[in-house]
């Protein structure tokens, strides 16, 4: 019995220390974004809603979308990871569009401007009217 235990300890350390391998590359990748809708007015003191449409397919998923803000601009930088990076592996060619809503609450100022933030592409910006 104790020696099932202890195979059993073993073999989930062993387990934990696999997958959480502190030398495995880091999959982490900045993502496109293919278009940013965002609302030309809104009413002062009401919250924005915008939605990011982000390009994924192959071996790249979405993760989170981190946002850098004040009250008259907002950049946002879409993160996911790419499971072929630092692998030998092959991936689907497929392509897929994943739409994203990203709210801000107030205060803004006159006139707030979303940047998203696409790495080696341009980036894309809208500009909405606080009234």
């Amino acid at each position: 019995m104790k020696t099932a235990l202890l195979a059993l300890g073993l073999a989930g350390i062993i387990g934990c220390l696999e997958s959480c391998n502190p030398f495995a590359p880091d999959q982490s990748v900045q993502l496109s974004a293919s278009k940013l809708d965002a609302p030309q007015t809104i009413p002062s003191g009401s919250a924005l809603n915008v939605v990011v449409t982000v390009q994924l397919g192959g071996c790249l998923s979405f993760e989170r979308i981190v946002t850098e803000r004040t009250t008259g601009h907002a950049t946002l930088t879409v993160i996911g990871t790419d499971a072929a990076k630092g692998k030998n592996v092959s991936c689907p060619a497929d392509i897929l569009y994943e739409p994203h809503t990203v709210r801000f609450d107030p205060p803004f100022s006159n006139p707030f401007t979303i940047t998203v933030d696409n790495g080696r592409l341009l980036p894309l910006t809208a500009t909405v009217q606080v009234q």
